[in-house]
């Protein structure tokens, strides 16, 4: 099988599981809210699974292009963002790279 049927075939039983979930959401939705009609409370469903979807996909773009941005910028590694200062030993071996760079005559690129 080649690779792209495969995703086809894992994104189709994806959006298959997720709408019978959303459905099974509604029906339970429905058992309690009686007043409200079936239809209604299976489309309020929908609308809440794509404003989640609506959200995930937002915050999923919003976190990449950030780190993007710190790998730009010359950041070693976008997890340790969330650390205060570099891993250890990091600024021995860039120390040991700018001066193999600059013994064998290259201008040592800068880190921000």
């Amino acid at each position: 099988m080649s690779l792209s049927k495969v995703n086809k075939q894992v994104a189709l039983k994806t959006l298959l599981a997720t709408v019978l979930l959303v459905a099974l959401a509604g029906v339970a939705g429905a058992q309690l809210a009686p007043e409200v009609p079936l239809q209604w409370v299976l489309i309020y469903s929908a609308l809440g699974a794509a404003a989640l979807l609506l959200v995930l996909a937002i915050a999923t773009v919003v976190t990449l292009t950030v780190m993007q941005f710190i790998l730009r910028k010359g950041g070693t590694d976008t997890q340790w963002l969330w650390f205060s200062a570099e891993p250890r030993g990091l600024v021995h071996l860039r120390a040991q790279a700018s001066e193999a760079q600059t013994k064998a005559g290259k201008c040592p690129k800068e880190h921000a």
